[in-house]
């Protein structure tokens, strides 16, 4: 009867390996813009609303409603800026304004790249984390050529949520099918580090990257 019951029991956690924590490594996720992308000198809205001599009120209306909608990805990008693009008398095409847009935010750390590559040639699971419409995505992944730089990344356009709620990280924590308590996350927002600490992930402020590369080496 007890080896019958050892056996039993060496099954059933052998099961729980195989199904719960199928990576059992050091796992690292890394926000995006603020860290991997620098951190910007001032907003789009206030950049577009300076050069093109737009009222800033007129170009939050857009970031305050319809936008948020788009990180979310309840609606695409190009769907609901017709309408404010002919308000803010934009003369261009669509794709030119995403393409003005997303061009003004795209400069990646490269001290960071090279901290994360070495991170995964030494046996780390790198991975990024964002809130971010789908067309900046698919930009940041395909165009600046993030995608090959990380194991996986995690966007709330995907997600279908957003940072600021614990579910994103309870999701992200499933897709990796590892504890939360193995997974260390870097952000530049004390808040969405906060949420990520709720649900028991190793949660870091980031403030430079001196400090960054002192911690993840260690």
């Amino acid at each position: 009867m007890f080896p019958f019951f050892f056996h039993m029991v060496l099954y059933c956690l052998s099961c729980l390996n195989a199904v719960e924590f199928t990576h059992m490594g050091r796992e690292i996720l890394l926000d995006t813009d603020g860290l991997v992308i620098r951190p910007r000198h001032k907003y789009f809205s206030e950049k577009f609303s300076e050069e093109y001599e737009i009222p800033l009120e007129e170009i939050l209306t857009f970031f305050k409603g319809e936008f948020k909608k788009a990180v979310v990805g309840e609606v695409g990008i190009k769907e609901v800026l017709p309408d404010y693009l002919t308000k803010w008398g934009w003369k261009g095409t669509i794709d030119e304004f995403l393409q003005y847009w997303y061009e003004g935010e795209k400069d990646v750390d490269e001290n960071i790249l090279q901290e994360v590559r070495t991170l995964r040639q030494n046996g780390t699971r790198v991975h990024m984390v964002s809130d971010n419409e789908a067309g900046r995505t698919k930009y940041l992944m395909e165009q600046v050529g993030l995608e090959k730089e990380f194991d996986q990344s995690f966007f709330s356009s995907d997600l279908g949520i957003t940072k600021s709620d614990s579910q994103f990280f309870q999701e992200v924590v499933a897709k990796l099918k590892v504890a939360p308590g193995e997974i260390e996350y870097w952000d530049d927002d004390p808040k969405n580090v906060a949420v990520a600490e709720g649900i028991g992930i190793k949660g870091h402020v980031y403030t430079d990257f001196e400090t960054f590369k002192g911690e993840v080496e260690t």
